[in-house]
């Protein structure tokens, strides 16, 4: 799995944000992956793919001041995400029991829900179910850091002020 960042002006439309992720994906696969003419389809449930045999998979995601890609020979999702206060609530909707707990202890629950909010969504955008399926039907543990879920290889991290994740399946 390559991931690929961009910083952007933090003042780009939701649509400009759209077209510099596709561009930043363009561009990669062009100078790194050598496909001059991509053609990007959309399964039903919104997942993008290549067109064509023996394509690599990608992914995309964009918040407010960076869009970012994923491309790989297995199936793959990222997500990035800009720190925004989020309702408790949010959290017993999204997360399991153990991992609300791990909310809990936090020194900082906000940013510890972002963590698995944002792994999560590059799981579902992996799996290619988006928010159709329930984010509870999967549990992420934390060792030495890491972030971990059988059947997957996960990465996390902070860039700059965002949260930055990306599943591949192993």
């Amino acid at each position: 799995m390559r991931r690929y960042v961009e910083n952007v002006p933090p003042s780009l439309t939701q649509k400009e944000l759209h077209d510099r992720a596709y561009a930043l994906l363009h561009r990669v696969l062009k100078d790194e992956w050598g496909i001059t003419s991509p053609v990007v389809e959309k399964t039903p449930l919104g997942k993008p793919y290549l067109k064509g045999e023996n394509m690599p998979h990608i992914s995309l995601s964009h918040t407010k001041g960076i869009v970012c890609c994923a491309v790989s020979r297995k199936n793959v999702g990222i997500d990035a995400e800009y720190p925004r206060r989020v309702r408790g609530s949010a959290a017993e909707r999204v997360c399991t029991p153990a991992e609300l707990r791990d909310i809990q202890s936090s020194p900082n629950p906000a940013a510890r829900f972002l963590a698995y909010w944002t792994l999560k969504e590059s799981i579902s955008k992996c799996r290619g179910t988006g928010l159709s399926e329930s984010f509870q039907n999967y549990e992420i543990t934390f060792e030495n850091g890491m972030p971990h879920l059988n059947g997957y290889t996960l990465f996390f991290e902070q860039y700059g002020v965002h949260f930055l994740a990306a599943a591949e399946e192993a």
